[in-house]
């Protein structure tokens, strides 16, 4: 990690899954920060999609190293009583915090920004949520083939003629990196300021 990158020194818990979180948490490690993956004992679900449709089969799980290269890593079972004084001091060591949990399950994991900023007043919380955090649909995971492709109607633009509507590729793409370029922008004003 090169010292006269613009996050050299910023420390980054990633707690997040499969791309938009892990993304934001890239382009900062790609930026000088160091980053800490956190995943639960059995691996980050993402690392297993090479092997589920509509992911193209292969040897390995690409789209997760490229989402979680430059990281150091870690396991934690969340969901453990003793897991919460593990986290209790990543977040102390942090400057930043990335979560993508759904909100109740957050809840539940007592993940919520009033359960870890007591732990760190300083902590840069990055919330990323696939419906926001008000609304009939704040509490279920977001997706883009469901948040995006299906209910936005396109979904139905990608099938073959007189066929049943696919999961796209490279197109479905397009917005998970949207959602990493605010997460990383809004980590970047915070740290400016």
């Amino acid at each position: 990690m090169a010292s006269d990158n613009i996050f050299s020194g910023l420390k980054v818990v990633d707690l997040a899954s499969f791309i938009a979180g892990p993304s934001a948490a890239v382009i900062l490690s790609d930026f000088g920060a160091d980053v800490i993956k956190v995943e639960p004992p059995s691996g980050e679900l993402w690392r297993h999609a090479h092997n589920m449709p509509p992911q193209p089969v292969a040897e390995d799980p690409y789209p997760w190293h490229l989402a979680n290269r430059n990281k150091r890593g870690m396991a934690l079972d969340l969901k453990s009583p003793s897991a919460h004084q593990v986290l209790e001091k990543l977040v102390k060591w942090a400057d930043v915090l990335i979560v993508n949990t759904p909100h109740p399950a957050r809840a539940r994991l007592k993940l919520n920004y009033e359960d870890v900023v007591q732990w760190n007043p300083r902590l840069i919380y990055a919330d990323i949520t696939g419906f926001g955090d008000k609304g009939p649909d704040a509490d279920l995971p977001g997706f883009d083939i469901t948040s995006y492709w299906a209910r936005s109607g396109l979904l139905s633009m990608t099938r073959d003629a007189g066929g049943s509507p696919k999961a796209s590729g490279p197109p479905a793409s397009r917005s998970r990196p949207r959602c990493a370029r605010r997460s990383f922008s809004g980590c970047t004003i915070a740290r400016i300021l």
